[in-house]
């Protein structure tokens, strides 16, 4: 009789019909707590999460309560089962760190799909990165750029960055700043400014557009011309009210000034002109 066969004697003689039982017992009410949990979570989490998740989530519950009911099981039957929980501790440390980023970018995304800042179709930006969103998946969230570039964020670092959803509202406002020339009649450049905002089909009446002088710059009046658009439009109504206010200006004959200096010297200057320095030559 080889040691193998000894030792497995010693441990059949260990347990009786009895401990056997019950172990069974134990296990069978583990897997039926596991089944009754795993279509708990799934019916659950799948109000507010896409359906692998929710099914991923549900099917982890039910091996997770399985195994726990199993070493339960064995511990009855009279089985050591210390040292299977010291490996399996050990190795779930090991993978714990081996898999901390894909465990920390897997649970981002849970929290993302909860508590959801943003759905496929919106405008974001994140850590200064603008588009469209594609996707939303369990590990990252892609974005195409405005630039036809796509770009993967892993949802770590969604999660812990600021969001800024630009479709998130329905209006979006738009801010120009105009300069005109002191010389000319401010008031007269706010009435066309007035006229070419107000004519725009695209400018909201509620928010009423502003339009008011902000600052007495060093070579410039500046006035602050502020309108609400449709935010899916916002970009196009940019481009296109910019151009029409400096057109109206230019029409009007209203001087939009660039930036001057009036420069002082200490001690005077001879300027000699060239027809001058030809004849001191000669």
């Amino acid at each position: 009789m080889t040691l193998n066969q000894s030792t497995l004697n010693t441990l059949l003689s260990r347990i009786n019909l009895e401990q056997i039982a019950v172990a069974t017992i134990v296990f069978a009410v583990g897997l039926l707590v596991g089944y009754l949990l795993r279509i708990l979570v799934h019916r659950t989490t799948i109000r507010f999460m896409p359906t692998y998740i929710s099914s991923l989530l549900a099917k982890a519950t039910y091996y997770v309560i399985v195994v726990i009911f199993a070493i339960m099981a064995l511990g009855i039957m009279g089985i050591n089962v210390s040292g299977l929980i010291l490996a399996g501790g050990i190795l779930g440390i090991i993978l714990g760190f081996a898999l901390q980023s894909i465990v920390s970018n897997l649970v981002s995304g849970i929290f993302l799909y909860w508590e959801r800042p943003f759905k496929p179709g919106d405008i974001v930006e994140i850590e200064g990165m603008a588009g469209t969103v594609v996707d939303i998946n369990i590990m990252s969230t892609r974005i195409l750029g405005f630039d036809g570039i796509m770009i993967r964020i892993p949802n770590e670092k969604v999660f812990t960055s600021t969001i800024k959803n630009i479709t998130a509202k329905p209006v979006r406002r738009l801010e120009f700043t105009l300069g005109i020339a002191y010389k000319e009649d401010a008031e007269k450049a706010y009435n066309v400014l007035r006229e070419v905002v107000e004519k725009h089909p695209l400018v909201l009446v509620e928010p009423p557009p502003e339009i008011y002088v902000e600052e007495l710059a060093d070579s410039s009046v500046n006035i602050k011309v502020r309108v609400w658009v449709p935010v899916r439009e916002w970009m196009n109504v940019r481009k296109e009210l910019l151009w029409k206010l400096k057109k109206a200006l230019s029409n009007a004959g209203i001087e939009i000034p660039f930036p001057q200096r009036d420069i002082w010297l200490r001690s005077p200057v001879k300027v000699i002109l060239s027809k001058d320095r030809d004849q001191e030559e000669s």
